[in-house]
């Protein structure tokens, strides 16, 4: 009933537009916080984490204090990822939160999104700037209210709260703070899992940055990353993980650098059913920063995995990842994500995972007020270790459209269509589900 009401309530919106419509204010393209998780399809590197990303919806303005509300709803055709006994649902969406930044913007200072399969909590690299002051700061809350119109003992609400601080020293030295806590839950049908599984995670990384000449500047990060889960079911996923990276930039154009990283990550379960293991990954890349608009990071390396369990052969992969963002014209916006990297398994009878991910979105503004996105994914997942599922390999295969109506500078109306396949070797893991979605955004 209640989602029967907010569509006829959205749709009416959208239809009578009234006159203060014509206040809408123009945004920049080129930020990615312009495009929140409610108007463009999910990515594959945020799979195993839902919290919807909002903030900076709509043109808000250079503030400190910026609280916002999204109040929607979607329908999924196969609620539980089955390809069998589908069970379709409505699900009512309520995402409150509030986000404060010094010195005073429009938009967040970081956009991180953790993942709990991967080693260290982190899904892709992270691109670091000094910004334009000597201090940054930067905290934000945000719930996300899920209630299902059939299936109620599924509702949940997931949260997650996030701090960052950077300070920029004379001489060329930064150091800066990361703390990201969140509760949530893995998506439906998760390794061969049918059950709603939440669990709590923590990110913690520090780095060190410091600038050495105008050409030469050396990174150094730690990071401390634990996961949990509510149902003892999933206590063989329970893990601590802590990493340390160092890298060294050469720039030899004004705008283009070249680095060396090395990266460590001591993987410690909490149970014996999965063996801890060191990770070892060395990269070469390249680093290419235009403007705010234009960017490209890629890295292409080679990692180890040396297993604790006695009996346990290493593990040698080939690892890459590519970055870009890119501004075609003041209306136009791409992004291009790929990765090829070990995960932590979320199958008890395997050893770890080796992921293959590649996704693209195409950002399109029609006029001030409508804004749309095209998102195209393809994910690959082999099973490595073990017995019964050593050679399982799940493809994924998924498309979204989605648009954006800003009403005024203040509120605006997302929606959007998503599909998504996962094809797997063990036929009884496979699925498709359609999802629409409608969400009314207030944001200041």
């Amino acid at each position: 009933m209640i989602g029967k009401i907010f569509w006829g309530i959205a749709v009416a919106i959208f239809l009578v537009q009234p006159a203060w419509c014509a206040d809408a204010v123009e945004e920049n393209i080129e930020s990615p916080g312009n495009f929140p998780a409610t108007i463009y399809s999910k990515s594959p590197f945020e799979e195993n984490t839902t919290t919807v990303r909002l903030g900076d919806v709509l043109g808000s303005k250079a503030g400190y204090v910026h609280p916002y509300l999204s109040v929607g709803g979607y329908y999924t055709d196969n609620l539980f990822n089955r390809e069998y006994k589908r069970e379709s649902d409505f699900i009512t969406r309520v995402t409150p939160g509030i986000w404060v930044v010094l010195p005073n913007s429009r938009y967040p200072l970081i956009s991180v999104n953790t993942l709990n399969t991967a080693p260290g909590g982190l899904g892709l690299s992270r691109i670091r700037t000094r910004g334009r002051t000597r201090l940054q700061a930067y905290a934000k809350y945000q719930a996300d209210i899920l209630l299902h119109d059939k299936f109620e003992s599924e509702d949940q609400v997931n949260q997650r709260a996030e701090g960052y601080v950077r300070y920029n020293f004379r001489g060329g030295l930064s150091i800066d703070v990361l703390d990201i806590y969140e509760l949530d839950h893995d998506a439906y049908g998760t390794g061969t899992s049918r059950q709603l599984d939440k669990f709590k995670s923590n990110l913690v990384t520090t780095s060190v940055l410091y600038e050495m000449t105008p050409k030469t500047r050396m990174e150094g990060e730690y990071g401390f990353y634990t996961l949990s889960y509510n149902a003892d079911r999933n206590a063989y996923r329970e893990r601590d993980d802590h990493s340390f990276a160092g890298r060294f930039f050469y720039r030899f154009l004004p705008k283009t650098s070249a680095f060396l990283e090395y990266d460590f990550i001591a993987i410690d379960y909490d149970d014996d059913v999965i063996s801890d293991s060191d990770e070892h990954q060395v990269y070469l890349g390249l680093q290419w920063i235009a403007t705010v608009k234009s960017s490209l990071r890629a890295r292409v390396g080679y990692g180890v995995k040396d297993f604790d369990a006695s009996g346990s052969e290493e593990a040698n992969n080939l690892l890459a990842e590519i970055r870009l963002r890119h501004r075609f014209t003041p209306k136009s916006y791409i992004e291009l994500n790929a990765s090829r990297q070990t995960n932590e398994t979320d199958i008890a009878e395997t050893a770890y995972t080796l992921s293959q991910k590649y996704q693209l979105r195409y950002f399109q503004r029609f006029t001030t007020k409508l804004t749309t996105s095209a998102n195209f994914y393809y994910k690959r997942n082999s099973y490595r270790g073990g017995d019964v599922f050593s050679d399982r390999v799940d493809e994924y295969y998924s498309a979204g459209l989605d648009m954006k109506y800003a009403f005024t500078n203040w509120l605006a109306l997302s929606a959007g269509y998503t599909f998504l396949k996962r094809n797997s070797n063990f036929i009884a893991y496979d699925y498709d589900r359609n999802n629409v979605y409608m969400s009314l955004i207030f944001a200041l």
